[in-house]
């Protein structure tokens, strides 16, 4: 934000049920004297656009100052053909829109407010000092457990030749309607014996069209031979979604409302209640001055109920119609609405669940445990994967297991992540246009290799300093951790040396390969004191406190593992299942390529990198793992140049 303080105190982007509902709480407190407030919708919300429909207790509503714009109520509920339930301590109401939005601009008439008609832009928190973001959210699902179905209607009020409705009575679902391959009821609100909204409704994938809709009704007046008159129509959709709406990050000072706050119940589409709930605890939260603004809390197992549910209707779309008759017919009115209202306990739940479709809902369950488990599996790193199979083949004395996923994990993304970067570089060159490319290309790896003739200890020393440094940048660019200045090279060194000094005796045997000779001394030296897996767990605090990060958990977890693993299958699994990986999944994103065409594009300089091995490897009087590392260290010097400034400039990126 600006330092410069905002000119209004309260902005609300979009003045519907929720913004609405917490105006008139802000109002009810006394907590709008001296305010200027912005009100920023691109409606004039001078239409009946919709009817707001709930159960509260008469008292509630009351407190609430709702009491005078209520229309209509009933105290007595059907669903299907069954005899009505008495609400007891309850009423379900009927407030339309337009008498919501008339009270609200009473409201705002008492007050200093702008009312802007146009859609919210920009970054919002400039606007005010408290801004109520109440815009429609996008839904998407984004696990195999989570569903999005839609609750469509059509309302039409009418008036029947005859007397027909109980106006004590209000019909909340009956199936008594033609299902066609859906979850469909008719919803039924009587004004009086001869007035009523009918609102045929459908919960599924596809939406219910106003020709289905019409029928439904013609069929479902038809047994009482009566004529009609239509008065008013409405229609809406409303999302059921068991996941989190799609929210972009926003300011401390920017508060979401309504569906954008995750107040539409997924299973019903109710949210006014919700609604006011959620705006009675802002506003409480407001009186007492906190810092942080509490909320309505979603409770954990109702949203795994009503994840249940829309996995059953997705799956079974005419299930629903025997579970929510078996809800009404085997359990009281009132308890069915305490468990829709989130206010039950685990043990009226218990006995409540045991009235449905028991296995209906045992093999969601056990459908939706398979989908978190699965959801699991694909988070945990491949190199935890690749440590678990490989220290099982160890244990059973058969490590030369490792060796074919090692192998085909090279030649699929280990040596493919590093043998694309004239695709970021330049990308839409030909080849041919690439000589400068390829030159500089082949002139810093064989720079490396002169350095290793002129002098193997600081070659040694160089190589580790770059690798590390570029280890640390794959690994918090892709992990999305804070990449600035010194951070990389931390983690990278950390994790090199970690995974180095835990095979000590091994490494020098390699540096003794690769001419390491003068210094073996003065290395083997520090073998007491760095080697023990124990003193780098406790010195994994320290980046667990720099990053507070669970994929930097994850990663010591990793080292961990590879510390009781053989150090070529050690190095192996870190270098293609974790590093390699993570430049993988960089390159998918910063390139237009799906992956198998990112890999054909890398092929002829996979098999190009391969063949250049061979022949050094075949030309060299000594064949060794030493050899390996420093053929490796000058192939990759040019790949760290070049991903170096891909990571800096993020050129190439597909937005």
């Amino acid at each position: 934000m600006n330092s410069s303080r905002p000119s209004f105190t309260h902005a609300f982007v979009g003045m519907g049920c929720a913004n609405s509902l917490l105006l008139h709480a802000l109002h009810r407190n006394g907590l709008l004297k001296n305010s200027r407030l912005l009100v920023i919708d691109p409606e004039p919300k001078t239409t009946n656009d919709r009817t707001f429909c709930f159960w509260l207790s008469p008292e509630e509503l009351e407190a609430n100052g709702l009491a005078s714009l209520v229309e209509h109520s009933w105290n007595q509920v059907i669903c299907n053909d069954q005899a009505p339930q008495l609400l007891h301590n309850k009423r379900y109401y009927y407030l339309s829109a337009a008498a919501l939005y008339a009270h609200t601009k009473t409201i705002l008439a008492q007050h200093e407010f702008t009312w802007q008609h146009r859609e919210a832009d920009g970054d919002l928190s400039e606007l005010a000092t408290h801004v109520f973001d109440a815009r429609p959210p996008e839904w998407k699902v984004q696990h195999a457990s989570e569903t999005l179905l839609k609750q469509s209607f059509f309302g039409w009020v009418l008036r029947t030749a005859k007397p027909i409705f109980d106006p004590r009575s209000f019909t909340m679902m009956d199936f008594s309607i033609a299902q066609n391959e859906q979850t469909q009821f008719m919803y039924v609100l009587p004004f009086d014996a001869q007035q009523a909204l009918l609102e045929p409704t459908r919960f599924g994938s596809e939406t219910i069209s106003k020709e289905e809709a019409f029928g439904l009704i013609e069929t479902y007046l038809a047994p009482f031979d009566t004529t009609f008159e239509l008065i008013s129509q409405e229609q809406g959709i409303i999302p059921m979604c068991s996941a989190a709406p799609v929210i972009e990050q926003s300011a401390p000072n920017v508060h979401r409302m309504g569906a954008r706050a995750g107040q539409l119940k997924p299973s019903t589409g109710y949210s006014f209640v919700r609604n006011l709930h959620d705006a009675n605890a802002l506003v409480h939260s407001m009186k007492e001055n906190a810092s942080c603004l509490e909320r309505r809390i979603v409770k954990r197992r109702f949203a795994y109920y009503d994840r249940l549910l829309l996995q059953i209707l997705a799956q079974k779309p005419t299930s629903g119609k025997e579970i929510f008759q078996r809800l009404f017919a085997r359990n009281k009115a009132q308890d069915v609405l305490n468990f829709l209202d989130e206010r039950s306990t685990p043990l009226q739940e218990a006995r409540l669940m045991l009235t449905l479709p028991i296995f209906l809902f045992l093999a969601a369950a056990c459908k939706d445990l398979w989908f978190n488990i699965a959801g699991l599996v694909k988070k945990v790193s491949p190199a935890i994967w690749m440590c678990f199979v490989s220290l099982l083949g160890q244990s059973f004395g058969f490590i030369e297991w490792s060796w074919l996923p090692l192998a085909l994990g090279l030649l699929f993304v280990g040596l493919p992540h590093g043998a694309i970067d004239h695709l970021h570089q330049f990308p839409g060159k030909r080849w041919t246009q690439l000589v400068p490319y390829f030159t500089l290309y082949f002139a810093l790896g064989i720079g490396v290799l002169l350095f290793w003739w002129f002098s193997p200890p600081l070659a040694l020393v160089v190589f580790l300093a770059y690798s590390a440094w570029h280890f640390g940048q794959a690994d918090l660019e892709i992990w999305k951790i804070k990449n600035v200045t010194w951070r990389p090279f931390l983690w990278g060194a950390f994790s090199l040396l970690f995974l180095l000094s835990t095979h000590f005796l091994e490494v020098q045997k390699v540096l003794f390969e690769m001419g390491i000779v003068s210094q073996m001394e003065r290395i083997a030296a520090f073998q007491g004191y760095f080697t023990n897996v124990t003193f780098w767990l406790l010195l994994s605090l320290i980046p667990l406190f720099v990053f507070k990060s669970w994929r930097i958990m994850e990663s010591l977890f990793v080292l961990f593992l590879l510390s009781y693993l053989p150090l070529i299958v050690a190095f192996g699994i870190y270098f293609i299942f974790q590093h390699s990986w993570n430049g993988w999944r960089y390159l998918t994103q910063i390139t237009a390529l799906k992956p198998l065409q990112l890999w054909l594009q890398a092929l002829p300089f996979t098999l190009a990198s391969i063949g250049l091995f061979a022949g050094y490897y075949f030309w060299s009087s000594a064949q060794n793992w030493g050899l390996l590392f420093i053929f490796l260290s000058a192939l990759s010097f040019p790949h760290v140049f070049f991903m170096h400034r891909a990571y800096q400039t993020k050129k190439g990126v597909n937005v």
